[in-house]
């Protein structure tokens, strides 16, 4: 495997921006997208408990990718404040993610800025992540199909990158937008077409915006207590209609067979991905 460093740019135009990496599909990191928002100062974990801890959180754990009744759902609901509060300690994998906190707190929206490449950003669905010391985001890309921006507000998050053309080799299971590899420690042994991957990583600091171009797949790992907030745009119908069919296959095939035979269904998934990454070997 091989893992390129993203590329770090300053005071990025949004022409150079389109020309140079969301026309070629390229990660980019801005290092000063945020400098302007209110939020990139005002918003801690002592923010939230103070103004917003009384708010019952779906909270979700390593289980949610396990076959099973619990595949693909939150584990409980927590105020949060005491996630937060367990999340500052670390050594948790209890993560808070795809949470539109602007939904109950619509004034939060006054602290971030839809500027720059932003301007064409989905204004309705902005997402937030937070997570402990030591959590893990799995290798997937997103289901909607969307470039990503993600801001980080507060600690560091490790980010590892694969472009789409590299699915098959990192053993994608079908149905599903997901990948069971650890880019981390790449089993060489179990999965032998690793050695021909290649793909980026970075470390996300705080005021950062990584752009992870439409179906690019991403790992993350919480270096440390941290949180950041996912804006989402479209690059046209196809990915509206790429979008639409992920998200039929999840909620009637992947999550209506697993519910009916579990673990039977996960092992042929896995069979598959071997199947298909069986050129990629040699």
């Amino acid at each position: 495997m091989k893992l390129h460093e993203v590329e770090r740019r300053s005071n990025l135009s949004n022409e150079e921006f389109r020309e140079e990496y969301l026309k070629k599909g390229k990660p980019v990191v801005f290092t000063d997208l945020t400098k302007d928002w209110p939020a990139l100062q005002k918003w801690s974990a002592a923010f939230f408990k103070e103004n917003y801890g009384h708010l019952q959180v779906p909270v979700y754990s390593s289980n949610y990718s396990k076959p099973g009744k619990g595949y693909m759902s939150h584990d409980k609901q927590m105020n949060f404040k005491e996630f937060l509060e367990v999340t500052e300690k670390g050594n948790t994998d209890l993560r808070l993610f795809l949470y539109d906190i602007f939904s109950p707190a619509p004034e939060l929206r006054n602290d971030i800025r839809f500027n720059g490449p932003l301007a064409k950003t989905i204004k309705r669905f902005p997402f937030c992540f937070f997570g402990g010391e030591g959590a893990e985001v799995t290798l997937h890309y997103d289901i909607d199909c969307a470039n990503v921006f993600l801001s980080q507000f507060v600690g560091n998050k490790r980010v590892i990158l694969f472009p789409p053309s590299e699915s098959k080799k990192i053993y994608h299971h079908p149905f599903t937008v997901k990948s069971l590899i650890d880019p981390v420690h790449p089993n060489y042994e179990k999965f032998p077409a690793l050695k021909h991957v290649e793909g980026y990583e970075t470390i996300l600091r705080h005021g950062e915006t990584i752009f992870m171009p439409s179906r690019y797949w991403h790992y993350m790992e919480y270096l440390d207590f941290s949180f950041g907030l996912a804006l989402r745009s479209q690059n046209g119908i196809h990915t509206h209609i790429r979008g639409g069919f992920n998200l039929a296959a999840h909620f009637l095939l992947d999550k209506g067979f697993n519910f009916a035979v579990g673990n039977k269904w996960h092992d042929w998934k896995e069979r598959k991905a071997f199947e298909n990454a069986k050129p990629f070997e040699v």
